[in-house]
């Protein structure tokens, strides 16, 4: 937060003595927690059990890895003796990573989901409310990788809703071209500002959201919110509004570019450099972000644009801040009960009870460099639930698993282990801690370059 000025119910940081937004949970300068946040599990069951299969998991389970049903609790009188195939037994260390891993995973599409939203929260919702992602902007230059479809997919009753406004002037100045993309929480569409005389995004709400009163209020806090984010590192949002009474709106700038996760589809693995210099981006926007206690949620490389521009090429734009959790409170299941979304970037602590912070955003970004460094995710496996157990219990592989030029190590080794650490106590605790390392560890790596 910038600035001084302080209101009568503001909260104040105890260690910084800053003022926070009402309703801020952290402190986004130094990760100082506002808020004493219990951990909403429960001690006294045994653990929980997927009535489907009869396999019994951890207390802070909430979905079945085998067929994605929810978990119910059991008493201790009930627990079956046979342990669980995916307990953790006494002493148990996590595997180290197999080189068998498939040579990809894609993410899960989400762009068919139920229309009967539940209630919103402001905590992290069960596994199954967590997973279901938001579309992505446009790109207008590579294509979008290929999703890996994880749920029967199904037609909901609102789907294509919005089609109709191609062709049509929105507030007598904007000008609908065509649709950039669609998913669960929104429509993109590319638009002309025929006033500005300047090209810009507009992404119109979800039919199937618009009968949850709570969600239509909150789309229109939210965007307002991160309208007021001013960095060159985020994308700006410049306007709001409403179509017929009832469909809100929010216009932002259009970014002529790939998105990373484009970048590296096409690319690959990025030279330490460029991969540097992206991450050192997305920290910087991270931060100002997080000084006024908004948390992204969905950091992924589809959700960083890399701006097409001859001064300053691969300029980071981060998308999405803080209006991608509007699905997350709402049920996410398919009509067949499956699960949707996108594993890959998952912080432990959305996989349990827990309230998220910062940290959870700094957890994917810690994902998102060991991606740049390396062209695969360091947790891949044949399902997302898979995934997922990783994420709880394994150990990020060495860089050196697939690339044998880091055999003897990097500095950016240290970075990755520490940001993906199980418990958010153990990370870093701020984007600008985690910047200051990588900026420290390209500067070792480049000079020890020159100096061969």
């Amino acid at each position: 937060m910038k600035g001084s000025g302080q209101t009568e119910n503001a909260k104040v940081c105890a260690s910084c003595k800053r003022a926070l937004p009402l309703g801020a949970k952290f402190c986004g300068f130094d990760g100082t927690r506002v808020d004493d946040l219990a951990e909403n599990r429960s001690n006294g069951a045994a653990g929980k059990q997927c009535n489907k299969c009869g396999k019994q998991y951890p207390a802070y389970a909430q979905f079945c890895p085998a067929d994605a049903s929810k978990l119910v609790e059991v008493r201790s009188d009930a627990v079956d003796p046979k342990p669980s195939p995916f307990a953790a037994p006494a002493g148990f260390a996590p595997p180290q990573a197999s080189r068998s891993a498939p040579d990809s995973v894609s993410p899960i599409s989400a762009s068919q989901l139920p229309a009967t939203p539940a209630d919103l929260t402001d905590t992290a919702p069960p596994i199954d409310e967590e997973l279901a992602r938001s579309g992505d902007f446009g790109r207008n230059q590579a294509e979008p990788r290929k999703p890996t479809q994880m749920a029967e997919t199904f037609d909901d009753e609102n789907t294509g809703l919005f089609h109709n406004l191609i062709g049509k002037k929105i507030e007598g100045k904007y000008e609908v071209q065509s649709i950039l993309g669609e998913g669960g929480m929104a429509i993109v569409y590319k638009a002309y500002h025929t006033k500005m005389e300047r090209l810009v995004v507009i992404k119109v709400m979800q039919g199937w959201l618009l009968s949850n009163k709570n969600a239509v209020e909150r789309f229109e806090r939210e965007s307002k919110t991160t309208a007021k984010l001013a960095h060159p590192n985020i994308v700006t949002v410049f306007d709001y509004g409403v179509l017929n009474e009832k469909e809100p709106y929010l216009v932002m700038e259009y970014i002529k570019g790939e998105s990373l996760g484009d970048k590296i589809a096409r690319q690959g693995a990025l030279p330490f450099a460029t991969a540097a210099g992206i991450i050192i981006q997305i920290c910087r926007g991270l931060q100002e972000a997080h000084s006024v206690g908004i948390i992204h949620r969905d950091l992924k490389p589809d959700n960083i644009l890399l701006q097409d521009r001859s001064d300053r090429p691969d300029w980071v734009k981060i998308v999405d801040f803080g209006i991608s959790h509007l699905v997350q409170g709402a049920k996410r299941l398919t009509k067949t009960g499956k699960m949707v979304g996108t594993p890959e970037y998952i912080a432990p602590e959305q996989l349990k009870d827990k309230p998220l912070d910062i940290r959870t955003d700094l957890y994917a970004l810690g994902i998102i460099l060991y991606e740049t460094l390396t062209g695969r995710v360091p947790f891949e496996g044949e399902s997302a639930e898979g995934i997922l157990m990783k994420h709880l219990l394994e150990p990020p592989p060495p860089l050196s698993l697939h690339n044998d030029d880091f055999a003897e190590g990097t500095p950016f080794d240290a970075i990755i282990a520490k940001a993906l650490r199980k418990e958010p106590d153990e990370r870093y605790q701020t984007a600008t801690e985690f910047r200051l390392d990588v900026e420290e560890a390209l500067n070792k790596v480049l000079l020890k370059r020159n100096s061969k």
